[in-house]
C-alpha cells in the first residue's frame, strides 16, 4: 500500500513541468470536477492463494466502476473510485472438479484512491495515464446456499487510455489496466473472518480492457 501511495506522489511530481499549461487550461474552461464510468472485461492472472491459480476460480470478470476526481490543473487530477465486478465462474477442471459445479456466483466490490495525468492531445485523442491503490472484497455464493468471502489490498493498478470528445465536457474512449493484489483475510461459510497466514498468501493480477465515459463539471 505504501509503495502505491509513493507511486501516486511520483505521478504528480512527474507532471509538474506541465503545470503552467494546466493552470491556463483550467482557468479557461472553469472545469474542476471529473466524473467517470467504466465498463470492461478482465482476465485473471497469478494465484488466489499459494499454489491455487486465480483462473481456477474465474474465467473472467466484468467490472463496472465509478470514479470522481478533482482537477488541480488541466493535466493533473486526483480522487476516489468504487466499483462492482461480476465474476465469471471457471469451468476449468482441476483434480477432477470444476468451480462451476459448486459455485453459483462471484461478486467483487472495490474502492480506493487514484491519480490521473493527461498528456498533450494527439489528433482527436487525449491520452491519459492513471495510478490506483485500493481495497477489494470478494463474495462467493455456493449452490448449496453458503457464502464465502475474501478481502485484501489491490496494491497498485496502472491504467492507460485515451479520451475522445463527443460533446462539450463529455468524452468516451478505450482503456487498458493492470492491477496487482493479494487477499489477506477470508471467511468460510458460516464461519468468522480470519487472517490468511502469510505463508499461504499469494499475488494475483487482473488485465482489463474496456471503455470509459468521462463528464466534467
Amino acid at each position: 500500500m505504501r509503495n502505491a501511495l509513493f507511486a501516486l506522489a511520483a505521478l504528480a511530481i512527474l507532471a509538474t513541468p506541465a503545470a503552467p499549461r494546466a493552470e491556463e487550461g483550467a482557468a479557461e474552461h472553469g472545469l474542476r470536477v471529473k466524473l467517470g464510468l467504466g465498463l470492461g472485461y478482465g482476465l485473471p492472472l497469478g494465484d488466489v492463494a499459494k499454489d491455487e491459480k486465480l483462473s481456477n476460480l474465474y474465467s473472467g470478470e466484468i467490472p463496472v466502476e465509478l470514479e470522481a476526481s478533482y482537477r488541480f490543473t488541466h493535466a493533473i487530477s486526483a480522487g476516489v473510485y468504487a466499483g462492482y465486478g461480476l465474476g465469471l465462474v471457471s469451468s476449468k477442471e482441476v483434480n477432477g472438479e470444476k468451480a462451476s459445479d459448486a459455485i453459483d456466483s462471484i461478486g467483487t466490490f472495490r474502492f480506493g484512491v487514484q491519480g490521473e495525468y493527461e498528456f498533450a492531445k494527439v489528433g482527436p485523442a487525449l491520452p491519459f495515464a492513471a495510478l490506483r491503490a485500493g481495497y477489494v472484497t470478494e463474495s462467493i455464493g455456493f449452490k448449496d446456499g453458503g457464502t464465502a468471502k475474501a478481502s485484501g489490498w489491490e496494491y497498485l493498478t496502472v491504467i492507460g487510455g485515451a479520451d475522445f470528445e463527443v460533446a462539450r465536457s463529455f468524452a468516451v474512449g478505450p482503456f487498458v489496466s493492470f492491477s496487482l493484489g493479494q487477499y489477506t483475510t477470508e471467511k468460510a461459510p458460516g464461519g468468522a473472518s480470519e487472517s490468511i497466514p502469510s505463508g499461504e498468501r499469494a499475488m494475483h493480477e487482473w488485465l482489463t480492457v474496456g471503455v470509459r465515459g468521462a463528464f466534467e463539471l
